[in-house]
Parts: C-alpha cells; structure tokens; sequence
C-alpha cells in the first residue's frame, strides 16, 4: 500500500486519478498499462519511476535500476530531457531505443553497420557470392548485372525478414514449423507469406506447384541460417542485427548461467509502444528478462502502449502482444487504462470513439478530454484533383496564418499522396519537414522522370550533351525492359557512325535503323519520342508519358526496387502539371527542389539505430504518412484522399488495421481537422463510421 506521502507526491505533481492508479501499483508488479492519444503517458510513465525510488526507499530496499525503452529517437531524447529535471533526480534509469540497446551489447571495434542500399547490394553481391553460388536457384537469379541490382535488395530484404519474425539460424527443420505455427497464431503469417512471394518471383516460380514452392522455402532458408553466421563472421550487420545477435548473445548467457552483478542489472524493464514489436522485439526482451532476473528478485516489466494504435503489421507486429502480454512472459499483469486526453478537444474525442467501436480485437476503453473548446472539423469535397490540391494549399496558408497554429500536417495514407504538395510547396519555397515511408523522389521511376524530362527540354535547346546515350535513355523506358548491353552498344556504334552530333539528329539516323529493338521497329520508337518532342505543354508531355511509357508503368516484378512500379501514380503529378503550360525547365527544376527536401528532411531524420524521425522545432508544416506521424501532435492536421479507395487501402487484408491508422491520423489534432476528397472517390467508410458524414 503507498504511503500518504507518495499520495500527496503524485497530487501535488499534477497526475490524475488513473495515472495515480498505475504509479501506486506495488513496486516490483508487472503492469500492462494502455494509453490511448494525448494521456500524458510518458509523464506518466516517469512518476512511476519515481514512485517505485520512494516505496523502495521506505521499505529499505536497494535502490531500482530502470531500463526504458523506447520506440524512436525523439521519444528517446524527450525520456531523457525529462529525467532531468529536479523531481526525478533520483531516478537511476537507462533510456534507449531497443536498437541502440541492442547494439551496446554486442558492439566492437570493427563491427560495421550497413544502412544504405548500396551497403545491402554490396553485401550480398559480394560477402555473400560465395554462398550464393553454392544454392543453384538463388545463383541464377544473380547471373547479369541486372539481376544482381534488383535481387540483391529482395535478397537483403528476405534475410532481414526471417531475423524480424523470430526465426534463428539454430533452428532445425522441424522448429521451423513449429515457429511458423506460432506465427499462424499470431495473425502474422501473411508478412511471411508476403516475403515467400518476393522469394517466388525472384526465382521464377510464380505458378509453380505447392511442392517446388516448399522446397524452394527450405532451401532458402537453409541458405539463410548460413548467410547469418556469414555475414556476422564479416563483421557487417543490418538494422535487424543489432537486435537479433543482442538477442543470441543474452540467449548465450542464460544457457551458461552467467548473470549481471551490481548496477549492471537492471530491477525493471519499462518498454513503450509495446504493440508496435514484432517477435525479434518480444524474443529479445523476453531473454534480457530472464537475464538480469535472479532467483528470488524477478524483473519487474511495465508494458506501455495503445491496442487502437496498433499499425505495423506489416513490419511484423502484432495487437496479440499488447492485449495478451501474460501468455509471453508468462506471469501476471496488472491493467491500467489512462483515461484522460489532454490533446484534443471532446468532439475528436468522441469522433475517435465512434471509430475504433467498429473494432473487435480490442480493449474497450471510456475516454475524457481535458483540452478546452471544440476542435474545428470539416470534410473537404472537391470533383477536380488540380482544384482539391489548389483548395488544400490555400486551406494551409490560411491555417499558418492563424494565431496559436504554430504547427500543420498533411497526413496521408501512402506518400503518393504526398509528393504532388511536395513539388507545389518548394515551388513556392515553403518551408517543409517532410516524413515518409519510401520516398518516390529517391526511388527509380522518379529519377528516370527527372532525366527524360531534362532530356526533352534541353533536346529543344539544342543542348544534349551526349544525344546517342540520351536518346537509348528514353528508348530504355519505352517498353518494360531495358535494352541489353550487347544490342545498345551496337546502337550506339551505328548512332555514332551516323556522324550525329544533336539529339535531333541521333533521333533521324535511329528512325531508319533496319533491325528491330525490343520488339519493336525503330520508326515505332521514334515516333513515341517525337510525341514527347513536340508536347506544346508539360501536361501534354505527362500524359505522353504515362499513355507510351511501358518502362514507366506498372511492373509487379520491379515493385522490389520501387514501389512505383505496383501501382504507378504519375497521374497526380499529371494534374499538377497543368499550372505549367509550357515551362518544362521549372517543372524540372520544382521536382528537383522536391527532391532536396526530402533529402534534406531524411539528414535531419537520421539515425543509426532505428528510424524513428525527430521534431524539427521550428518547421510549421509537415508532410507525413500516418504510419511517421504516430507519436506526434500538430494544431491543425488535414487528412488527404479520404476516401474508400485509399482509406482503407483497397488492398488491405485487415480491416481492424486500417481503421487504427486512421485514428493515428485524425487523433493528432490539437485544434483543426480536416479531411480531403478529391475526384469522384466515394467518402471513407471511416468517415461515416465516425459520424463525420
């Protein structure tokens, strides 16, 4: 029982009734506690810490040692900047991303992080060629330099994958089936299956039977266990690494009885955003605590989260964790619901409720709000996309002009939705914090966007500096598949041998070519480049592009490289083009402005322990998915194509999933809501469950 002096502690710091509920709970209790949007749950998870020091003090106990782990860099930096000040002086607490704690126990001198793409390339086209040339259908998808570039990252991925569902490379063919039953009952089979399909394509078997298929499965994976050891013994480790050997390392020292002495041992693990692990997470948390627990003094684990924003599954996470987390760490867990929003006003609130009672799988929860007012909501609808993006933009100046809107967000479902606002803000040089998933600026699609359309404006300049090369640059894209090395070096001997020295000429002397290319005659080719030549306007030349461009389009096989490829959406980018007329070099120069604010959004995003992004104080307007805004609040948030199409995804295989995103997206909201249709797309059902239309 607490003490009157720890009671009057927690009044006087300002805690509600149920956030004093969970700091009261006994010291060394294991304690599930659900905080829903804007409950103050780091605060609250702070006077926590700090009860347990005074009830240990009074009781004469050793003083605790916390770790808490957090999901992201930013929530790791506020933990900290928090701890602090005066009143938890007193805290003995470890604050760090599950990564970053990862990567403490297991790294050493000469231990190398690779990050980028061309790191995961270069690791499997060269650490592990070797290994590969051993497993003969992994080996003949690495023959030509294409295939390397393409199955190089689908290989790294699927590598990375097993590691994020909780596979390891001890296991034997018969743990691995038992391992894939318990993803089955975990609800996350699909990501598996998902992965295998990735395999599948890669190897050419597509419609192969179920047999070839299972055999194709275990041999990759004993490929897999091998690779692991190898690329470890390297010395180069992913992202996923850093937690899957921190995880063998503690599993090591359990087996041999080694245990931590002294300050080294942690009394309580305290993890937030406990529904967003997956089972690499859950298996390297569930070692650390049988590590530092001791026979007669077990670790104490807090489990902090919200089922209603339960929204990664498809990195691997599952709901189950949060609503069951006694059936994982087999013990008992105490329940705390934090009931009290401080964010947003009652009608989101209520909005919210109205939503996420459509969900089965969840824990019910009664919810109030603190914040005073009502919150401005409206839904947009307009029948043009050029006049919903032209109306949006207005709707964001306006909003920044308002005083106490000190912050906006534009939340979208994909980042296709994104990237149209993206050109049109930095053509007016707005200032933008953009953070995505993917960004299709970086990604293949994009970039050969860009080079065609420099191409074609400075063709009419007469200023290309290598018109042969240019020319099969456009000609690459024309049909799915590149020209092959062989047949373009012949090209361009004929092209040079033409004596062509403009874009203009290299285009006549391919027209009368004699042989094919592709398939296709040379006079066919040319002719789809005349059309981008003689574009009277940048519209015009988008829809040439999208209407002539098969290398452009949609390619199931390349959605690997490029998530372009599985659903094309260059039509947003049509529309805006129309405010260009005929200024191809501003397009351009737009898109590339785009592009460099990404990167720069990216620098100021990075880490080399997660992906977590960080706030970036003084930006006002911020582009984000609704997976990259969780965790974050803004005064005024409009919610992009909110319509049935997009949400849900008109792909989605879980309903109950799309619905939690969505009140990502609308529960960020401090003061203003909107939400945007544009088209004749049919309002989201979300909408109508909520009661917003």
């Amino acid at each position: 029982m607490t003490s009157k002096r720890i009671e009057a502690m927690l009044l006087e710091a300002g805690l509600n009734r149920s956030q004093r509920q969970f700091c009261k709970k006994p010291w060394n209790s294991n304690v599930r506690l659900l905080a829903p949007a804007g409950c103050g749950k780091t605060f609250s998870l702070l006077w926590r810490c700090r009860a347990i020091v005074e009830i240990c003090a009074e009781k004469g106990l050793p003083a605790p040692h916390f770790l808490l782990v957090a999901f992201t860099k930013a929530a790791k930096q506020e933990m900290e900047l928090r701890l602090k000040s005066m009143e938890f002086q007193a805290v003995h607490a470890t604050v760090r991303t599950l990564n970053a704690w990862g990567w403490e126990q297991i790294r050493r001198p000469g231990k190398e992080l690779i990050v980028t793409r061309r790191q995961r390339q270069n690791v499997a086209n060269h650490d592990l060629l070797p290994l590969i040339q051993k497993h003969e259908q992994i080996a003949a998808c690495f023959k030509t330099a294409y295939g390397r570039m393409k199955n190089s990252v689908i290989l790294m991925n699927l590598l990375d994958l097993l590691k994020t569902l909780g596979f390891t490379h001890t296991l034997n063919r018969s743990a691995y089936k038992a391992h894939y039953k318990h993803l089955k009952e975990m609800g996350l089979l699909p990501v598996l299956l998902d992965g295998y399909n990735a395999l599948y394509r890669m190897e050419g078997l597509q419609d192969a039977d179920s047999k070839q298929k299972e055999a194709a499965v275990f041999d990759f994976f004993d490929f897999w266990k091998k690779a692991v050891v190898l690329m470890e013994s390297n010395n180069r480790y992913t992202l996923e690494d850093q937690k899957y050997w921190a995880r063998m390392y503690f599993e090591n020292q359990v087996k041999n009885e080694r245990t931590p002495q002294g300050i080294a041992r942690y009394s309580h693990i305290m993890i937030d955003e406990f529904q967003d692990v997956n089972p690499l997470d859950m298996a390297l948390l569930k070692v650390a605590r049988e590590y530092h627990s001791q026979e007669k003094n077990q670790v104490a684990m807090t489990v902090i989260g919200d089922d209603d924003q339960a929204i990664f599954g498809w990195r691997g996470t599952s709901p189950q964790y949060i609503l069951y987390p006694e059936r994982l760490f087999d013990t008992v867990f105490d329940t705390c619901i934090l009931d009290t929003n401080y964010r947003s006003p009652r009608n989101i609130v209520d909005v919210s409720a109205r939503l996420l009672s459509y969900n089965k799988e969840r824990i019910p929860k009664e919810m109030k709000s603190a914040a005073k007012g009502r919150a401005q909501i409206k839904v947009n609808n307009r029948k043009k996309i050029l006049s919903s993006i032209d109306a949006t933009i207005a709707l964001v100046h306006n909003l920044i002009d308002k005083k106490g809107c000190k912050t906006v967000a534009l939340i979208s479902r994909r980042q296709v939705s994104l990237f149209p606002y993206q050109v049109l803000f930095s053509a007016e040089n707005l200032p933008y914090h953009v953070d995505l998933d993917i960004d299709i600026f970086e990604g293949e699609a994009m970039q050969s966007l860009q080079e065609i359309l420099k191409i074609i404006y400075r063709a009419r300049e007469d200023d290309v500096d290598n018109p042969a090369e240019a020319l099969l640059t456009i000609c690459d894209k024309i049909d799915k598949y590149q020209i092959q090395y062989k047949e373009r070096n012949v090209l361009l001997r004929y092209i040079d041998k033409s004596g062509a020295d403009s874009f203009t000429e290299a285009l006549e002397a391919l027209r009368v070519y004699p042989q094919p290319i592709k398939g296709k005659s040379a006079a066919d080719i040319c002719t789809i480049i005349d059309k981008l030549l003689e574009a009277d306007s940048v519209y015009k030349f988008m829809v040439c592009i999208e209407e002539n461009l098969q290398g452009l389009g949609k390619d199931y096989n390349k959605k690997d490289i490029d998530v372009h490829y599985k659903e094309p959406q260059f039509f947003r980018l049509t529309e805006v083009a129309r405010k260009y007329d005929s200024d191809f070099k501003r397009f351009y120069r737009d898109i590339e402005k785009a592009r460099k604010a990404g990167e720069k959004s990216r620098m100021q995003n990075a880490d080399d322990s997660e992906d977590g992004f960080l706030e970036v104080e003084d930006t006002v307007l911020h582009l984000v998915t609704a997976t990259r805004a969780k965790g974050h609040e803004y005064d005024a948030v409009i919610v992009l194509d909110a319509d049935d199409n997009e949400w849900p995804n008109h792909q989605t295989k879980d309903i109950e999933e799309e619905r939690r995103l969505f009140y990502v997206a609308l529960s960020r909201a401090r003061k203003y809501l909107y939400f945007v249709i544009a088209g004749d797309r049919i309002a989201s059902r979300f909408l109508l469950e909520a009661g917003l239309v």
